[in-house]
């Protein structure tokens, strides 16, 4: 173990990230990778690691986001059905193959994807993420816009949070 933080690093977002999306378009892509000290067995349990605890600026912005969007018709709770796979977080799981897991939902404005991977490594496991949309009208595009520089740094913080995590492994709940 090292007292270093382990850094994350902004990347373009990964043909594999594009190719599992299952989106028809991607109007906007961004990655973040890190490498972690943690060895994850599989891409959920990453994936479970990066939503742990919300981040409380998360917290308060969806608090934000739902009093705003609910008067303009959109979903006023982010909390997506179940697709039958499971959630992590508040995210359905759309797909899993152990070392990828593509998280997501379709709203009125805009479909988006949050594509997990990990890499083993000597070190432990190369964590990536990757966040990719479609946009479905004009107010998907001022909502993306809008939210952007939040999206930037909370999604570089959950990430770094998950790479720098020393306590308990997050595990697959019981169904």
């Amino acid at each position: 173990m090292t007292n270093e933080a382990n850094k994350v690093f902004l990347i373009a977002a990964p043909a594999a990230a594009m190719s599992a999306s299952g989106l028809t378009r991607i109007d906007f892509s961004d990655g973040y990778s890190g490498q972690g000290d943690r060895t994850y067995v599989d891409a959920e349990q990453a994936g479970r690691a990066v939503f742990a605890e919300p981040h409380r600026m998360l917290t308060w912005l969806i608090i934000l986001r739902n009093g705003i969007v609910a008067p303009l018709g959109l979903k006023k709770s982010i909390s997506f059905s179940d697709r039958g796979l499971g959630k992590i977080g508040m995210f359905p799981i759309i797909s899993s193959t152990g070392t990828e897991v593509v998280v997501g939902g379709d709203d009125k404005h805009l479909d988006f994807r949050i594509w997990i991977s990990i890499q083993p490594s000597l070190k432990g496991s190369e964590v990536t993420i990757s966040t990719l949309v479609k946009i479905n009208n004009l107010f998907g595009r001022v909502y993306l816009f809008i939210i952007m520089p939040f999206h930037k740094v909370l999604t570089r913080s959950l990430l770094e949070r998950a790479v720098n995590r020393r306590d308990k492994v997050h595990r697959k709940p019981e169904r």
